[in-house]
């Protein structure tokens, strides 16, 4: 006989999968809220693993109708939530806790411009091709996910390119922002071409482009990264359909977006700032 969650299967999944890494926080703002329907409870002392797992869980509550944001504040409600809802997350967090090297990955496509060749022969592998997610979604996913940082990491823009980047920081909560580039590949060009507007976003530039042996050290990484949380990785130039080319990523969260994120933070610390001269 399977065992049946205390808060009902569906629900369940339903949390597990929306929440993953953030059950810990969810557990303490459940707790928060046990016994103070219609009150307003103040979340900013809770011991949790950051502000952008806290923001997470809040959004998911809100969806769900269990609190309500007033006046800086939340308030619990309209929506009662479940009994066993605190047990039940503190299970999930106790399972991600023996096995934290659990990591989401869904794949991201990037299709040529229709009508192309490949189109047809996706749509006909089966429901794995149903779930793919589309470049453009992804990175939006990042941008609306990060709370204290949204990394953007790219070797080739062009001013299309460039526009959809500046719409990724223009919607993101995040306070830091931050833009890598490489001198090649018309990147730093195109920042410095519509550096008033990268500036008046408050942005960071950064040059990945340092001397070594016979040339230079830089990347062809494609990279957006929200806090050290969620982060994409694939083959997507910052470019905008400028070819008839398909391409390949991962959105990844856990462990893996952790790593990523190391990695991020270390070129970060490595480039060089990038300053608003005229080209």
């Amino acid at each position: 006989m399977n065992p049946v969650s205390p808060i009902g299967d569906a629900l369940a999944q339903s949390l597990v999968l929306a929440l993953g890494t953030d059950c810990g926080t969810a557990a303490e703002v459940a707790r928060a809220m046990a016994g103070r329907y219609d009150d307003l409870i103040d979340l900013r002392h809770l011991s949790v693993q950051s502000a952008g797992s806290l923001e997470r869980v809040t959004q998911n509550f809100s969806h769900r109708g269990w609190l309500s944001r007033e006046h800086g504040a939340w308030r619990v409600g309209p929506a009662q939530a479940p009994q066993g809802l605190i047990s039940f997350l503190e299970g999930a967090a106790a399972m991600r806790a023996v096995a934290p090297d659990d990591s989401r990955a869904t794949a991201v496509v990037t299709m040529p411009t229709a009508p192309s060749a490949i189109g047809p022969a996706l749509s006909g592998t089966g429901l794995a091709h149903a779930a793919l997610v589309s470049t453009e979604d992804a990175l939006r996913r990042v941008a609306d996910a990060a709370v204290n940082r949204l990394t953007v990491m790219t070797p080739f823009l062009n001013a299309d390119g460039l526009t959809a980047v500046l719409g990724l920081f223009r919607v993101t909560r995040a306070s830091q922002k931050r833009l890598i580039v490489r001198r090649g590949g018309g990147a730093q060009a195109a920042v410095q071409r519509s550096w008033d507007d990268v500036d008046g976003l408050g942005i960071g530039v950064l040059d990945y482009t340092l001397p070594a042996s016979g040339g230079y050290e830089t990347f062809h990484a494609k990279v957006a990264l929200a806090d050290q949380d969620l982060a994409y990785v694939g083959s997507a130039n910052m470019t905008v359909f400028a070819r008839h080319s398909m391409e390949l990523g991962i959105l990844v969260d856990g462990r893996a977006a952790r790593v990523i994120a190391s990695i991020v933070r270390g070129i970060e610390r490595i480039s060089i700032p990038v300053v608003g001269n005229p080209v």
